[in-house]
């Protein structure tokens, strides 16, 4: 059966293709094709390897956020985001400083590139220039592709959830997650109270000035890449690479892998990258981050300085749960602190030498003005409906 379901997929995927040729073959005859595009997703690594990355797919030109005004044009946007046609094949070429490196994407138009930086290149955000070389090179724009390199300062690395951790959706089903988000106007939606500069506080460390990665895990798919990024731009949450995950078809399935191998896939790269680098990890109670946390904790040992699980309603026997699960962390070495605010985190880390305590009064600013903004838009809800 399992040999079955594999032959079942691979010719899918071939049928995909020869389709997705064909199409936009005769579309460029019609002249109705659309130019392509190259959408750069942040990258990250240290100075001996770093990871580039994009994906190549038709431009629909989808309007940048602050050009929005309405729910239906952010409606709009998601929908082109969802209704993707990807490039398989296509080969782009990567310049930084003076080097050169030629890579060519997947079946689903993703391109996934480790290289080796330029001698004397800076830790922190460093720019590379992607380039289509094929297919239809033309009318396709240069961009460039931000990546993030750690460097000795570093103190330790952040991974944190978004959904119910950064962004509140207040659903735990992936599908009903991600038409939340779909629906919804940057503007309008907040993240949890004080997230902002309780991050903040984690990436500038214990003096100040550590600059401290932090990379953000979902199980939303890559076609939400550019709303959730420039949620956090719009709310001043600091930026970091997005790890999303792939819901198209593919030879292991549609979505293969679930939200659970997904995250653990995707820490796991993380932590192999900063062998050096402890982390902390941040998540909710709603889902299953607990429990990925703690399965990272075992496989890592010594690596995880401690796991924050935002409390969230949910079902009465979590508490129970979360509390077994918080056992076994302390059993591996390390901690897990439930919280029920961002403030409440905050002290904790800054008792931990983590940030700093001029930090802590802020986080509770931040906290307050957020709950107030939320109070607003919770009466302006109510009483447009």
């Amino acid at each position: 059966m399992p040999a079955l379901r594999n032959d079942f997929f691979e010719l899918a995927v071939r049928a995909d293709a020869v389709w997705d040729r064909w199409s936009r073959r005769v579309r460029r005859r019609l002249g109705m094709a659309l130019p392509l595009r190259i959408l750069p997703y942040r990258g990250y690594g240290t100075r001996e390897r770093a990871l580039i990355q994009a994906r190549v797919l038709e431009d629909r030109h989808v309007r940048p956020a602050h050009e929005r005004h309405t729910l239906v044009g952010s409606a709009i946007a998601s929908y082109k985001r969802y209704a993707t046609r990807e490039i398989p094949g296509a080969r782009v070429l990567v310049r930084w400083g003076d080097k050169r490196w030629e890579g060519t994407t997947d079946e689903e138009g993703f391109l996934v590139l480790w290289v080796e930086p330029p001698a004397g290149v800076s830790p922190g955000w460093n720019m590379v220039e992607l380039e289509l070389l094929a297919p239809e090179p033309e009318g396709a724009a240069i961009v460039s592709a931000p990546v993030q390199l750690v460097g000795p300062g570093s103190e330790l690395g952040v991974i944190s959830d978004i959904d119910d951790t950064v962004i509140a959706t207040g659903v735990t089903n992936p599908l009903k997650r991600a038409w939340a988000l779909f629906l919804t106007e940057h503007r309008t939606r907040l993240p949890f109270e004080g997230v902002d500069a309780f991050y903040a506080a984690l990436r500038d460390g214990h003096g100040g000035k550590a600059d401290n990665p932090i990379f953000y895990v979902s199980s939303s798919p890559w076609n939400l890449y550019e709303h959730l990024d420039e949620f956090l731009a719009l709310h001043r949450i600091p930026a970091g690479p997005l790890l999303l995950r792939d819901w198209g078809l593919s030879r292991q399935g549609f979505a293969p892998g679930g939200g659970h191998s997904h995250k653990l896939e995707k820490i796991r790269g993380v932590l192999g990258t900063f062998e050096r680098l402890p982390f902390v990890l941040i998540g909710d109670s709603g889902q299953e981050d607990a429990e990925h946390y703690r399965t990272i904790v075992r496989e890592f040992p010594g690596r995880i300085r401690c796991v924050y699980i935002r409390n969230v309603p949910s079902r009465s026997r979590r508490a129970e749960e979360l509390a077994r699960i918080a056992a076994d962390v302390r059993a591996a070495g390390s901690e897990l602190v439930a919280v029920d605010d961002t403030v409440t985190a905050a002290r904790h880390a800054a008792v931990q030498g983590w940030i700093r305590w001029a930090e802590v009064p802020r986080v509770e600013e931040h906290r307050r003005e957020d709950a107030e903004a939320r109070t607003v838009l919770d009466s302006l809800g109510r009483d447009g409906g």
